[in-house]
């Protein structure tokens, strides 16, 4: 019993550390504290053994990897390679298509494994200008910035960490089962462009042109034509990263990705050193970023081992595996629940294979299948108010969750969770590809 109310303050007070901006390694530390105490396991071999086991096994996994990472957004940014690409898509679809632009190009950049925490710097400055430009509401740029990320977060080859987790747990290459990846995006993307282009004709309807303007609070700066690379230069770096993945991913995840981010590096300082201020303090600034947060990411990481420890959570994992549901559907919900409980991804992906991963394989289901449906679903629910990209997206943004936060959930958590659905029932009618 004082586990399970334990669980809930804890959750509890981690959805309000974090609409409060208390930073995630805190909120982490603070709410697997609690948990440890309210469980009755021993409070100093819980932080010092099972959460810092947890987060010390993924930095020593991650620290190159996002740390490049971090190197290539950065190095992406500060020399216009996505303004250039941006632009162009704005030029060839029309500037009015902002939501079919935007999904692109967040798409794209997760898709190479640059984090939410970079692209919405990389990327906020040309969705808000390109808003303005069209007289359009403000108010669905945290939309915006999430809703093509997060599909690519468990798109086939992605490099996002999502997908990854998944392919270290199973030994599988990102590339599984890549249909039902397209049969996932296909619909969400579909509703994505279509619930943007539904929300600002309602909001245009409702407020006039000049109203829409006073939304706008800053004048972002975006780099102008002339100092902006050529188009082929500027996807030369995006499309080889792509490539080397795929080419490598027999070679192992890690492999590959620190292979690909390395070229992709090594690429633009090469056809974009003049553009580069200072490379020396480039580096540095882009693997802090990607070292903060693989901290970040680490703590989440450190809180949801804890978490499998409580007695709460096993009777969260019983009340799994006593649904009468086939194991795909079993998958996509348990993992969503996970999810909800903890609002990251990354911890509901993590619960979810160390809890049932093995188990369900013992059972007969498809590993194939498994790493996909665990994917898009751990997407689905780390979209609530208790997320940090969602508060650190809307605050980069100059929004409130107030105003922003309904067209997350219309745009972005319905597709996903019904698109989740759709593929988990392929799977269990045995239509995996």
């Amino acid at each position: 019993m004082l586990s399970g109310i334990g669980l809930i303050i804890a959750v509890a007070l981690l959805i309000f550390m974090i609409v409060k901006g208390v930073d995630m390694i805190t909120a982490s530390v603070i709410t697997a504290a609690i948990i440890l105490v309210t469980s009755g396991l021993d409070f100093w071999e819980g932080l010092l053994t099972t959460f810092s086991a947890g987060a010390g096994g993924f930095c020593t996994s991650w620290f190159l990897i996002l740390a490049l990472g971090g190197i290539f957004g950065e190095l992406v940014n500060q020399t216009g390679l996505a303004t250039k690409i941006a632009k162009s898509l704005s030029n060839a679809l029309g500037a009015k298509r902002v939501g079919l632009i935007m999904m692109i190009c967040t798409f794209f950049i997760t898709m190479l494994g640059i984090n939410g925490y970079i692209m919405v710097f990389v990327l906020y400055p040309i969705a808000d200008n390109l808003l303005r430009e069209n007289k359009m509401d403000r108010r669905l740029l945290p939309f915006l910035m999430i809703c093509g990320g997060a599909n690519a977060n468990g798109f086939a080859f992605s490099m996002d960490i999502c997908n990854v987790l998944p392919s270290n747990f199973f030994g599988t290459s990102l590339g599984v089962a890549p249909g039902l990846a397209v049969v996932f995006s296909v619909i969400t993307c579909i509703w994505y462009v279509l619930y943007f282009n539904y929300a600002q004709k309602k909001s245009m309807a409702k407020h006039s042109p000049q109203e829409l303007l006073d939304m706008y609070k800053t004048d972002n700066v975006v780099m102008k034509d002339e100092e902006l690379p050529g188009l082929v230069i500027s996807l030369l770096p995006f499309v080889l990263v792509l490539a080397v993945v795929v080419a490598t991913t027999s070679m192992g995840t890690s492999t590959s990705l620190t292979a690909a981010l390395l070229v992709g590096v090594l690429v633009i300082i090469v056809t974009q050193f003049k553009k580069i201020k200072n490379l020396k303090t480039s580096i540095k600034s882009g693997a802090n970023s990607g070292l903060g947060t693989m901290l970040t990411v680490a703590a989440v990481i450190g809180l949801s081992k804890v978490l499998t420890e409580a007695p709460a959570f096993h009777a969260v994992q019983q009340f799994v595996l006593g649904i009468s549901l086939p194991i795909y559907l079993k998958t996509w919900l348990g993992t969503m629940i996970c999810g909800a409980l903890t609002g990251s991804a990354i911890s509901a992906e993590t619960l979810f294979l160390e809890s049932f991963g093995k188990a369900f394989l013992d059972m007969g289901a498809n590993v194939n299948a498994l790493h996909r449906i665990v994917v898009e679903a751990g997407i689905t629910l780390n979209k609530l108010p208790n997320a940090s990209p969602v508060v650190m997206e809307t605050s980069v943004c100059e929004c409130t969750l107030a105003e922003s936060y309904k067209h997350v959930v219309l745009g972005s958590t319905i597709p996903c969770i019904i698109a989740g659905f759709i593929i988990s029932m392929m799977a269990t009618m045995g239509i995996i590809f």
